[in-house]
């Protein structure tokens, strides 16, 4: 079978990010005997004219589309990019008689509403790998059955079916196909402007030591996108793969790893470390970790296992917020956590957001404060307020503030910043005066020219504007739950017959 598999990823900041997804889903259809091409969207000025010309090249039975994001989940200059791929699956459907799948993470936080919208034959919520092999066998065999599908989405009797994600990928049989990265990733380029440690940005390779995620972070999706708990790799194998993608590729000067959270658990990150300190690894790394689980001991190791750079999930410097998010630590340990990092040899971000649950003007104001009194990092990145998705703690805290209606439609870009902070004009001027006068921190590049109180009137009616041209678009589109008489095209697979289908209460 000749599959291609689509990037749709259009985000260069604060770098190019790999796309390790459908890496790894290349790796396993290739293993699995099937032809396959890719195209990568980030460095194609015009998008639909890039994907017909690889349409016109070979006649694909399977197009997968991979959604890294649904937006760039930013509240002062939010971007949705679900019409990108809303768009490409029209252009497949126009040009050829291909297959579409849908899959990445950005597919599934949000599976039904974003089959809706883009109307694939299929989608694949959770890991892929596994289940995009079973598919091409179905459709190019009949093979197996839909049901059976780890994860998978599709339409059955008019009615819109999401298969459990079974997490059964073994991470240890697992590794991306870096054949597919385009060189433009790894030259040498000027860093953006919110990398403010850096005056340039070599090139970086990536990689996964785990899937899964047993912390409870109140406003967090890795559950489903990655599964629940953890599923390791064997420390011995990380420590070889990155050894030979540093052989496989000279150019690149340092890696990754892209874990959402290294260190959780901490034994196990201690030994991947020690197992590249046993490999001999001289390529500079960096990772995110948790301040939950760091100590003196483990920094001293992360030195020698050749990091120089971690991104903290603090989250928050208010307990109000730290309680909230359900970050697990307090204000001390934040204090404890920035003391042994400026002692080491690594540079330390904070990563945080502003106007969490709690957040209140005076609130806010005395956590800025605490961070200016009490920690030394090298840079402090921050986002005012928190992109809300379905299913989680933060979404029914938003519902209970009357930030949004229980039936909010969580595909598009929705943020919950604390209603009283965000209509104090004060507390906004003092944000961004406060990291207008830091160097080393960083709320969003157009922030000198613009106030946050003007900016978040502006936000707040794109973001309408945006719900509003949805609802637009979808009027004459069947949801759902309301189809009756659908006629499938072929046996059980995704594709729908719209002649046929009679509309109520749309």
């Amino acid at each position: 079978m000749k599959v291609l598999l689509i990037s749709t990823n259009k985000i260069r900041v604060p770098r190019p990010a790999l796309p390790i997804g459908m890496a790894y889903i290349s790796s396993a259809l290739k293993q699995a005997g099937h032809e396959v091409h890719v195209l990568d969207l980030l460095w194609e000025a015009r998008e639909l004219k890039a994907v017909l010309k690889k349409l016109k090249s070979h006649d694909f039975d399977l197009i997968g589309i991979a959604v890294r994001n649904l937006d760039n989940l930013t509240f002062i200059d939010p971007i949705f990019f679900g019409p990108l791929t809303r768009k490409i699956v029209q252009c497949v459907r126009k040009y050829t008689n291909a297959k579409v799948v849908i899959g990445g993470s950005g597919f599934s936080v949000e599976p039904k509403p974003f089959f809706e919208y883009a109307e694939p034959d299929f989608g694949v919520a959770g890991e892929g790998e596994k289940s995009i092999v079973e598919l091409a066998e179905y459709i190019m065999n009949g093979k197996g059955k839909l049901e059976e599908i780890s994860g998978l989405c599709y339409i059955r009797d008019g009615k819109f079916m999401q298969n459990p994600s079974f997490g059964s990928v073994d991470v240890s049989t697992v590794e991306p196909d870096r054949s597919i990265y385009d060189p433009q990733y790894f030259v040498d380029t000027i860093s953006s402007s919110t990398d403010l440690t850096r005056d340039t940005q070599p090139a970086i390779e990536t990689l996964q030591t785990k899937r899964g995620c047993k912390l409870y972070c109140s406003y967090c999706i890795i559950k489903k996108t990655e599964g629940r708990g953890n599923r390791f790799k064997e420390p011995a194998l990380v420590a070889n793969e990155i050894k030979q993608a540093m052989l496989n590729n000279p150019q690149v000067k340092e890696f990754e790893i892209v874990d959402a959270t290294f260190n959780a658990p901490l034994d196990y990150a201690t030994e991947v470390c020690e197992a590249m300190v046993r490999a001999k690894l001289t390529t500079p790394w960096y990772c995110q970790l948790s301040p939950t689980a760091i100590t003196k001991e483990f920094v001293d190791l992360l030195a020698r296992a050749g990091c120089i750079r971690v991104d903290l999930g603090t989250d928050a410097f208010s307990e109000e917020g730290l309680e909230h998010l359900i970050k697990g630590f307090d204000q001390s340990r934040v204090v404890e956590v920035d003391k042994i990092l400026s002692a080491s040899k690594l540079e330390h971000t904070h990563c945080v957001f502003l106007g969490a649950p709690g957040e209140t003007p005076k609130v806010l104001k005395d956590s800025i404060e605490f961070s200016m009194k009490y920690l030394k990092p090298n840079q402090i990145y921050a986002n005012l307020g928190i992109r809300i998705f379905g299913n989680t703690k933060l979404q029914r805290i938003a519902v209970k503030k009357g930030i949004i209606q229980k039936n909010h439609n969580m595909f598009l870009p929705t943020f919950y910043v604390e209603p009283e902070t965000l209509a104090c004009a004060d507390t906004l001027n003092y944000v961004r005066d406060t990291y207008l006068n830091h160097k080393n921190w960083y709320l969003w590049w157009g922030l000198k020219g613009q106030t946050l109180v003007d900016r978040s009137k502006e936000t707040i009616k794109i973001v309408q504007d945006m719900h509003e041209e949805y609802e637009y678009e979808m009027r004459n589109v069947p949801r759902f739950d309301d189809w009756q008489n659908t006629a499938l095209i072929g046996n059980d697979v995704g594709q729908w017959n719209t002649n046929k289908i009679e509309i109520k209460n749309v």
